[in-house]
């Protein structure tokens, strides 16, 4: 969890909404991530795989730029995919050639959330594999997770499947593009799945917010509800995952 000032604000502020489509219900995410490095991290703590939020100091939560190292649960924070990341004039298939759409770029791009996908906290002495799959959405609009020159590790415009997913160098740090087609609210499930060298394998399912639109806020728990029902797009492949 969050650490410091941020941490009794969450758990006074965190709210509840309606589980959709079979998933079970979750806290709405109170702070915003706007800007700086961060990565969504996997750690083993306890016997136990853990989806994480890692921000490196100089991220910025809330307004506030941080001056160390912090980390948080996928569950209280959001992303903000500002208007500055938008791009015109660019067709991609594995975004439904959507004109415009709103990435966050795989670059460092001041102002913008630089956000990576990190197995460092993981050893090669305890694992010999990870990987990141997508196997639930919801928003108003296509998403996909794409590095340039490759094609997309991930994609909601052929539907959610086992080919959606990304392979984890242990130990490792990238950068990616996470784009979004159209402004609105959107969840993307995550199930993350690690070898462990002596053949277990563990794994651990969070949910992570992303807000693409200067203006878009969160709604309510009951109106979030409504439209993941009714006014938007809502996949989600069922798997059989435990921790054993």
């Amino acid at each position: 969890m969050l650490v410091g000032k941020w941490s009794g604000r969450l758990l006074l502020t965190s709210l509840t909404v309606a589980g959709l489509m079979g998933v079970s219900a979750q806290a709405t995410p109170t702070v915003e991530y706007s800007a700086g490095h961060a990565d969504i991290g996997l750690a083993y703590e306890s016997g136990e795989l853990e989806l994480h939020y890692h921000f490196g100091a100089g991220a910025v939560l809330d307004g506030v730029t941080l001056v160390s190292e912090d980390e948080a649960d996928p569950g209280e924070v959001y992303v903000r995919v500002a208007d500055s990341t938008q791009t015109t004039g660019t067709a991609l298939s594995f975004l439904g050639n959507a004109d415009p759409y709103w990435a966050l770029p795989q670059n460092n791009v001041a102002g913008q959330p630089f956000l990576g996908i990190a197995a460092e906290e993981l050893s090669g002495s305890e694992f010999s594999s990870a990987s990141l799959e997508m196997t639930g959405f919801s928003g108003p609009g296509q998403f996909a997770l794409w590095q340039w020159p490759n094609s997309a590790f991930m994609q909601t415009v052929d539907g959610i499947s086992p080919s959606d997913t990304l392979p984890l160098v242990i130990g490792g740090h990238d950068h990616f593009n996470f784009g979004f087609t159209a402004e609105g609210v959107y969840q993307v499930t995550i199930t993350a799945t690690a070898e462990l060298t002596g053949g277990s394998t563990v794994t651990d399912t969070e949910t992570f917010w992303f807000v693409v639109g200067d203006n878009t806020v969160i709604p309510e728990p009951a109106s979030l509800a409504l439209l993941g029902l009714g006014g938007g797009l809502v996949l989600m492949r069922r798997r059989a995952s435990s921790k054993r």
